[in-house]
């Protein structure tokens, strides 16, 4: 009973000891993407004073342009400029900008390269917690997704790895938020790859960094009119209830344990 209660008192006094408490680092393909997904989580560990860092793998040289501005290396540099602008909205570090190009990412040549770079960050910024996109890539986008089977990669290959990160999530929007959609945003909610509920393993409440948040999407001009970043902010604050859903992918163990010898254990 003793070493119970010691138990039981040790994890209200020292709850970090149980609790990932170092960087975190997001990979994600394009420029807003950060904003349209995890913005007001990466703002809410950033203020609490974790090192937060983004990894942008493309420049979004071929994005669909609010602009006047020409698809190719212009565009892709006004984009860089949106990125560091979201980042400083949201509190975090400078971003990564690998700057591979949008939409041709996932060919033999450029899938060693995108790996070998991302590897190099994780041992210099030595992340505790990774985030990306699950394998639907939110949108379906192929960008999404092989940044999504690169991170997860990196992720399980250890050996590869001086720092080895703790956990890996990918984003997960559930089931039940998008059940009654207004008829405005129906649209959008049927090119969106929802996860079940029973498989979101977590939900951070970053309801009181929606401003940050907002803040961040607002710079990213040349994808979003008015009327979208609109409909964006909607979906963070009132769908969502200014909750962030993730689903924990990979965790590494302390300890091997003993191997399970039926899928049935």
């Amino acid at each position: 009973m003793r070493q119970f209660l010691l138990i039981l008192v040790s994890l209200f006094l020292f709850p970090s000891a149980t609790a990932a408490s170092g960087p975190l680092l997001a990979v994600f393909s394009h420029p807003d993407d950060e904003s349209a997904t995890i913005g007001p989580l990466l703002s809410r560990y950033a203020k609490e004073g974790h090192d937060v860092y983004l990894i942008v793998v493309t420049s979004g040289q071929v994005g669909d342009s609010n602009t006047d501005i020409p698809r190719g290396d212009e565009l892709g540099a006004v984009r860089e400029k949106e990125a560091r602008c979201s980042c400083k909205a949201l509190g975090i570090h400078e971003p990564f900008l690998l700057q591979f190009m949008d939409g041709s990412i996932a060919d033999w040549e450029t899938i060693p390269k995108i790996r070998e770079r991302v590897r190099k960050i994780i041992e210099e910024v030595k992340p505790e917690v990774i985030i990306t996109w699950g394998p639907d890539g939110l949108t379906g986008h192929p960008d999404h997704r092989t940044v999504s089977s690169l991170t997860t990669e990196i992720f399980q290959q250890r050996s590869k790895l001086t720092h080895r990160p703790s956990k890996l999530y990918y984003v997960a929007y559930p089931e039940s938020s998008f059940a009654n959609l207004p008829p405005g945003m129906a649209q959008y909610a049927e090119r969106i790859g929802l996860v079940a509920d029973e498989w979101v393993t977590t939900v951070v409440d970053a309801s009181a960094y929606q401003d940050q948040a907002w803040n961040s999407i607002q710079c990213h001009k040349t994808q979003w009119p008015p009327q979208m970043m609109a409909m964006i902010r909607s979906l963070g604050s009132e769908l969502l209830g200014g909750k962030v859903y993730l689903r924990l992918a990979l965790q590494a163990r302390d300890a091997p344990g003993e191997k399970e010898e039926s899928i049935f254990d």
